[in-house]
This record gives C-alpha cells, sequence and structure tokens, in this order.
C-alpha cells in the first residue's frame, strides 16, 4: 500500500512540475497574440515580459490563496484591476499601447510584475 501510495505521489508531482513548466515555457515566449502568467508560490511568472501591442496576458492564480492582478503601484493604482482570484482563476488583459506596465497583487504588495508593449 506505501509503495503505490509513493509512485501515485511521484507521479502527481510530474504532472504539476510538467504543467509549470509549459506555463513558463509559453509565458516566456511572446510572439502570438496570447501570453499566460502563473501565480504561484505568492509571485508572478513570469514577473517580467515583453509583448507586442495587441496581445492578451492572462493570469492564472496556482496558490490556494485570493490574489489580483492591480495596474500600477500599490501606492499609485491606474484603475485597472481584477476581482480576487481565487484558485485556478484567471484575469485577462488586451495591451494595444506601446509602454512599461507594472501591476502587482493589492492583498500582497510586494508581488509585483511589469509587461513591456512594443509596437
Amino acid at each position: 500500500m506505501e509503495r503505490k501510495l509513493a509512485v501515485f505521489a511521484l507521479f502527481a508531482v510530474g504532472v504539476f512540475v510538467a504543467g509549470m513548466v509549459a506555463l513558463a515555457y509559453r509565458g516566456s515566449t511572446p510572439g502570438g497574440t496570447f501570453v499566460q502568467v502563473a501565480i504561484m508560490n505568492y509571485s508572478f511568472s513570469p514577473s517580467s515580459l515583453a509583448v507586442k501591442a495587441g496581445t492578451t496576458v492572462r493570469w492564472v492564480n496556482m496558490d490556494f490563496v485570493e490574489h489580483t492582478v492591480s495596474f500600477g503601484t500599490h501606492d499609485n493604482p491606474t484603475g485597472v484591476e481584477s476581482p480576487l482570484l481565487g484558485h485556478m482563476g484567471s484575469f485577462g488583459y488586451t495591451f494595444t499601447e506601446p509602454g512599461t506596465y507594472e501591476y502587482h497583487c493589492d492583498p500582497h504588495p510586494y508581488m509585483t510584475g511589469s509587461v513591456i508593449v512594443n509596437f
């Protein structure tokens, strides 16, 4: 029985790691019109990325704690903010104008990231 449990746990960890690698790869290879950022372990992954104007970035919360994606800084928000995202909740935003967009998690202001939008 213990061996079956150990094999199952090893398999579950392998599936989880494969999923995280796929998300990180997808988030680090902009060029399409859709890029994904994982929210996990109280951080954004990748925390910084460059995309072309017209790209939609989707944040997915992998944590079991609620997070937000709030543009600007904690002390100087810019008005774009997701609702609280529960586990596997997501929020997407299409960047149409070039510039650097900083964001954070409102309940956890030490969680920060940025999106650099080019033509």
